[in-house]
């Protein structure tokens, strides 16, 4: 069970999403998940979103859950991820692990 972890980045300190991506990706271990944390990708911060958000959607599609972090609906990136995993038949993990 591959459980990728959609949070909102963009406008926030990016440290403090690093906390709380670590955090979430403790407790989806704990609950037995293989996670995918979009902060621990491969590419610079500072690279541009669009590649970004390509990454983290090739990242999204190899998973069979996702789980969205609290203030996702707020995310314009997050939405989208939640769209296509919707559409791609992943398992929304809704319980508040943030």
């Amino acid at each position: 069970m591959k459980c990728y972890i959609s949070l909102p980045i963009t406008g926030y300190d990016l440290a403090e999403r690093r906390e709380t991506a670590a955090k979430i990706e403790a407790r989806l271990q704990q609950l037995g998940f293989e996670t995918v944390n979009p902060l621990s990708k491969d590419l610079p911060d500072d690279a541009p979103y669009s590649e970004h958000m390509k990454q983290d959607l090739k990242l999204l599609l190899d998973c069979d859950h996702i789980y969205p972090a609290k203030g996702w609906k707020d995310s314009g990136g997050c939405r989208l991820e939640v769209e296509v995993a919707m559409k791609c038949g992943l398992m929304m993990i809704l319980n508040d692990l943030n």
